[in-house]
């Protein structure tokens, strides 16, 4: 056989193979007394397990005049919890070698641990004292809230921020979905440790939270577990409904003028569809195909072939309720209009 013949023909494209089965491992489910839901998947092949608390609440349940609220209740959860501050709380889990993080989206609010099975006992209690008992001290939320505003005046100059700031509030005028997690400097400091304390006695409960727990595992052992660390989380079981809006859909052109500046920032989109729309499969592939990849229709288009940008892409922002659609670009000043 010559080398030649091994060469592979570029000239067209391979054949596919045959699709490979895949079998995800079971979702074993129970739901505790206080209405925490417990969902496990075990996989022994190594000894890590990670646990996810969800819980379904996010910045569409700040309240009117109070944008930024869930953002700083999360941001207060592993500020410390009884006795312990902050950084005890870290070092703690620094101890058992564990990685944690926190995040917040437009509908939920999610801690997540990831640890050695043979210590995860002691990983949760810390997750558990994060969500369920943190202390929510005034000086602690005095320097959260001071950094977010510090934050948001550095946001001023971050043209892609304010592209995103006034998309939002153009498609959603005055709904939930309007503004970003971070809220704006007028509603934060209006925002006090008490509005926090009543946020966190009122939405972040049980009823709406899920734990997850993947890795080396067994379902009853999380389940009595959860209930442990868990078992003083109380909160009133209020509906979580998704957000009612349907947005505006009115076409439109805003501009937020910016004298001498070599690229325009561009957002085009308008509201599509929640994340539970039948067509979620089939829109994932048709925005693959449009902008959600670098080799998409979009970036060969304006890149390749115009020069106008390093990149553009397209994707939708899922959400419970009817979630955004959005081309995001930055181009040359001179490229804007064409």
């Amino acid at each position: 056989m010559t080398t030649r013949s091994l060469m592979a023909d570029r000239s067209r494209l391979p054949e596919p193979g045959p699709a490979r089965l895949f079998l995800f491992p079971p979702v074993e489910k129970s739901t505790l007394a206080s209405g925490l839901r417990v969902w496990t998947v075990s996989n022994r092949r190594i000894p890590v397990v990670s646990f996810v608390l969800l819980i379904a609440r996010g910045s569409a349940a700040d309240p009117a005049g109070q944008d930024g609220l869930a953002a700083i209740a999360a941001d207060m959860l592993d500020e410390g919890s009884g006795d312990r501050s902050a950084i005890q709380m870290h070092e703690a889990l620094a101890r058992l070698g564990a990685q944690f993080d926190t995040d917040i989206g437009a509908d939920a609010t999610v801690l997540s641990v990831t640890t050695l099975s043979r210590v995860a006992d002691q990983a949760l209690a810390v997750l558990g004292d994060m969500a369920a008992r943190p202390a929510l001290r005034e000086s602690d939320f005095e320097r959260v809230r001071q950094l977010r505003v510090n934050r948001l005046k550095q946001l001023r100059d971050s043209p892609s921020a304010v592209a995103d700031r006034a998309f939002l509030r153009l498609i959603y005028g005055e709904d939930p979905y309007a503004h970003t997690p971070i809220g704006h400097e007028r509603s934060l400091a209006a925002i006090t440790v008490d509005d926090v304390r009543a946020f966190h006695a009122r939405a972040l409960v049980p009823f709406a939270a899920t734990l997850v727990a993947v890795g080396d595992c067994d379902h009853d052992s999380i389940v009595r577990l959860a209930g442990d660390v868990f078992g003083g989380w109380t909160g009133d079981s209020a509906d979580a409904a998704a957000p009612s809006s349907n947005g505006r859909r009115s076409p439109r052109l805003a501009i937020l003028p910016r004298p001498n500046a070599p690229q325009s920032e561009l957002r085009i989109g308008h509201v599509s569809a929640p994340r539970g729309t039948p067509d979620y499969h089939a829109l994932l592939l048709g925005n693959a195909i449009l902008g959600g990849q670098f080799v998409s229709r979009l970036n060969l288009k304006l890149r390749e072939e115009k020069a106008f940008t390093y990149g553009v892409r397209t994707g939708f922002d899922w959400r419970r309720g009817i979630g955004p659609f959005s081309m995001q670009a930055s181009v040359h000043t001179a490229a804007t209009a064409e």
